[in-house]
């Protein structure tokens, strides 16, 4: 999902627009078309830049979610600065997804009015979330289309070289449900979440028994202190958020190369996907996010949650792990670039966060792998700069990269990785824990953390090669994000055996650590490299953010503060 500021073409767009609109508003009588109140986040920005082609054939199946608001949001805003804030009454005191419904979530009668409405409308209602954000339902192009007063079109976008489906204009609902529905999520398909990997050729390693190249966990763990921390993640859970599906043969060879052990790791299908029986491309991403989260904790539950790479697919995946709260910690290594996903898509999974903030869950994404112009293999392209989603997210910690260098298996240095995802996003307003960062930017930027991506100096992944089964080398902010991820299962485990609160939504916690006399020993400060458009210096910055962790430290000065 793409947009560009040629005056011209966006000339024209607006009046194709306004022309259809007319047209889709022509069919509703005027009692109607005044009844009803606009969803302006709804429209894919590939519309803007791609050539309609057709309607869509009236009977075509069609599935989507209409996403539900949260209540008492100002209420929600206080009590997630006050469940992160050491001292407060309410520090620590997390929800259950139970109590965040009664408190904050649509509730049953909201539920109950919007699928009235889709009934009348002749669609199907196939499932609503758990925790009631999510009304999914399915019917005909033409039934959709008219529930939500849009019309359904082919359209080829030239410079991605595909073909999608879109809405002409904005969703719309009658403006009696219009203090309900949030949005509308699956008129279009034509954003695909992408792997933040990154590999250097593929080495000669095509049995389990070679030895890997990369470095291993001894490596990793030795260099960031996290085999001084003193725990294994027993006892903790991490979710890993994945759109394709993995081979047990491939974690357990990984796991008898290094001496690894623990439980199994376990899938969790989402809207009935479950690829492990086929793997897609997407296998080694998945594989080295399990791997990494191994190495570093190995003895925490792994749940693999795996979704329909498509915006129903995430939505619905956000709201089932917050629902199922089995997890104190989600590590996501895919994203799309912001100007080329639509708003009420990430505002739909943003919501989930929040309810992840409440409940104690923490949530690393990977910054992204192509800098400071995120949409570089977008049809927005390398001129625009561009963060990462759901990176992006106030209630995320993003995860950027470095090149990593070692002695032995100890730190040495460290620089900034050249394409490590970094920069301000265009849609989420500045949270205050960035107050102070020496950034001036009214909105959110990222990365908040980083560690090593650079696949330079990357990782031995035991994963899918060309010829089949293989020992790979591997980088990416996909790699550091589980490697964070990891972390706060081993601190996790510390705090429980302490009696203090897990560390939930982490931001806040990190940068008032760092801003505090004495944090900055918490991390290691990269100051030399950069991207497109920022530098590493001493303190924030937009490439590397705080820094890389040094674990003990890390770890012990959390626990000392958030008592």
């Amino acid at each position: 999902m793409r947009s560009r500021s040629f005056a011209l073409s966006a000339a024209l767009a607006v009046l194709a627009l306004a022309a259809v609109s007319l047209s889709a508003n022509a069919a509703l009588t005027p009692q109607t078309a005044a009844a009803r109140t606009a969803l302006p986040e709804t429209m894919s920005p590939a519309v803007s830049h791609s050539q309609r082609q057709d309607t869509v054939a009236a009977g075509q199946p069609m599935a989507v979610s209409v996403n539900l608001k949260l209540r008492n949001t100002a209420a929600l805003d206080r009590f997630l600065a006050a469940v992160s804030t050491p001292g407060d009454p309410l520090y620590g005191k997390y929800l259950t997804p139970d109590q965040f419904a009664a408190e904050y979530g649509p509730t049953q009668g909201d539920v109950d009015k919007v699928t009235r409405f889709l009934t009348s409308q002749g669609l199907t209602v196939t499932g609503v979330s758990a925790n009631r954000q999510v009304v999914n339902v399915g019917g005909t192009a033409d039934r959709i289309a008219a529930a939500f007063g849009t019309r359904e079109s082919m359209y080829v976008d030239g410079e991605q070289h595909r073909t999608f489906h879109a809405n002409d204009t904005p969703a719309s609902v009658p403006s009696d449900l219009a203090d309900v529905v949030a949005g509308i999520v699956g008129l279009d398909d034509h954003t695909s979440r992408t792997t933040r990997t990154a590999r250097i050729a593929e080495p000669d390693a095509s049995t389990p028994a070679a030895t890997p190249g990369g470095f291993g966990p001894a490596q990793y763990d030795g260099a960031y202190n996290l085999d001084k921390v003193g725990t294994n993640g027993a006892g903790t859970t991490v979710a890993l958020w994945e759109f394709d599906g993995y081979r047990s043969s491939d974690l357990t060879t990984y796991d008898r190369r290094f001496g690894l052990s623990g439980p199994a790791v376990r899938t969790v299908p989402v809207d009935g996907a479950d690829f492990d029986a086929h793997p897609g491309q997407g296998q080694g991403e998945v594989e080295l996010d399990s791997e990494i989260v191994r190495g570093v904790a190995p003895n925490a539950q792994q749940l693999i949650y795996e979704a329909p790479n498509s915006d129903q697919g995430e939505v619905d995946m956000a709201a089932r792990i917050v629902a199922d709260n089995k997890a104190s910690v989600i590590s996501i290594s895919w994203g799309s670039c912001e100007p080329d996903t639509t708003v009420s898509i990430m505002t739909a999974v943003n919501n989930s966060f929040k309810q992840a903030a409440a409940q104690g869950i923490s949530i690393f994404s990977a910054s992204g792998d192509d800098g400071s112009r995120d949409c570089s293999r977008s049809a927005s392209g390398p001129g625009v700069p561009a963060v990462d989603f759901p990176a992006s997210s106030p209630h995320n910690t993003g995860v950027g990269g470095t090149n990593l260098r070692l002695s032995g298996n100890t730190y040495s240095a460290e620089s900034a990785w050249i394409t490590s995802g970094g920069g301000t996003s265009k849609v989420f307003a500045k949270p205050t824990y960035q107050n102070g960062t020496g950034v001036n930017a009214a909105r959110r930027t990222v990365p908040d953390v980083s560690s090593d991506a650079d696949p330079a100096t990357g990782f031995a992944i035991f994963t899918q090669g060309k010829a089949g089964p293989s020992w790979q080398i591997v980088g990416g902010t996909s790699a550091a994000a589980p490697l964070w991820a990891g972390f706060t299962a081993l601190y996790d485990q510390k705090a429980k055996a302490a009696g203090r609160a897990v560390l939930g939504e982490a931001n806040p916690k990190l940068y008032a650590l760092a801003n505090s006399g004495g944090g900055q020993s918490a991390f290691h400060d990269v100051t030399t490299g950069g991207n497109q458009d920022f530098r590493a210096r001493p303190g924030y910055d937009q490439v590397t953010g705080l820094g890389t962790p040094v674990a003990d430290q890390l770890a012990a000065r959390l626990l000392a503060a958030h008592r």
